[in-house]
């Protein structure tokens, strides 16, 4: 038995073990790709759901970023995938399988995955449609820590707008210096756990959080200067009702925390699709 049929092996003993709903199989698919600046890879991800008689099993053919090593492997996004494809249900508890040729330098990967309701409603009413799943997971754990802890005992209301800056500058205008401005991409990443100390101190600002698809903060403490007629949102402010409106000229997404209340909300094309 090779290694990669022992894998196999263990992952359906595994899932019988805890019950789980579904297992997922994910191996690259080859390719002859002479774009070498494309930061993805087809992979083959087939879906094997649990039923009275075994298991069920669906399968496509997608793109998916490549990593680096198995801390960064995208299992969200392919969860998220397969959510918007109903194949994985809420609450399922997954079992995942990673052939080696992902390149990851390892003979196999398994990793034991629930299927969270966050992660299930962004998938759902397909929120990451315009954004990639990572940033938009990373803006919402910074939001969450905003209304959690607040800044200096106090309640902060603030805006994240996630989207193509070229789509969304005209609509902005910039109310102080940008304290992004000049810093390199990198070190102004929504991803990069290290400056979210640095975002948090920034969201007491005036204004919001201008970031592009990639995850750069492009700006802080800007203003959205855009008629918001037509756009009807009983019980939001001004600040709620820009970012609605933007979302519906744009293909962006906004989340918006309330410093009332402690809610946040999340719009895409003129309203809220999700509240935490």
């Amino acid at each position: 038995m090779t290694i990669e049929e022992r894998i196999g092996t263990a992952a359906a003993k595994l899932a019988k073990d805890i019950e789980a709903d579904v297992i997922i199989s994910v191996e690259r698919k080859e390719e002859v790709n002479t774009d070498f600046t494309d930061p993805s890879i087809k992979a083959s991800v087939s879906v094997f759901r649990r039923n009275p008689k075994g298991f069920l099993r669906n399968s496509y053919i997608g793109r998916i970023k490549k990593s680096k090593d198995a801390s960064v492997f995208p299992l969200k996004e392919i969860v998220m995938e397969a959510i918007s494809r109903d194949f994985v249900k809420k609450n399922d508890k997954i079992v995942c399988v990673v052939n080696e040729n992902m390149g990851l330098g390892y003979k196999g990967l398994i990793f034991i995955f629930d299927v969270d309701k966050i992660l299930f409603d962004l998938s759902s009413h397909n929120i990451a449609e315009y954004i990639p799943p990572a940033v938009l997971e990373a803006v919402i754990d910074v939001a969450l820590e905003i209304v959690k802890e607040g800044r200096e005992g106090k309640k902060l209301s603030t805006g994240f707008i996630i989207g193509d800056k070229e789509e969304v500058f005209p609509f902005t205008k910039q109310l102080i210096i940008n304290p992004f401005s000049g810093y390199p991409e990198e070190s102004r990443n929504i991803t990069d756990p290290l400056i979210k100390e640095t975002i948090k101190e920034f969201a007491q600002l005036d204004g919001v959080f201008v970031i592009n698809k990639a995850g750069t903060i492009m700006s802080v403490g800007t203003y959205i200067d855009i008629d918001t007629k037509g756009i009807t949102l009983p019980g939001y402010g001004t600040k709620h009702r820009n970012c609605a409106t933007l979302t519906a000229r744009t293909k962006s997404i906004a989340v918006v925390v309330s410093a009332s209340g402690g809610r946040i909300s999340i719009f895409k094309d003129g309203r809220v699709i999700l509240k935490l």
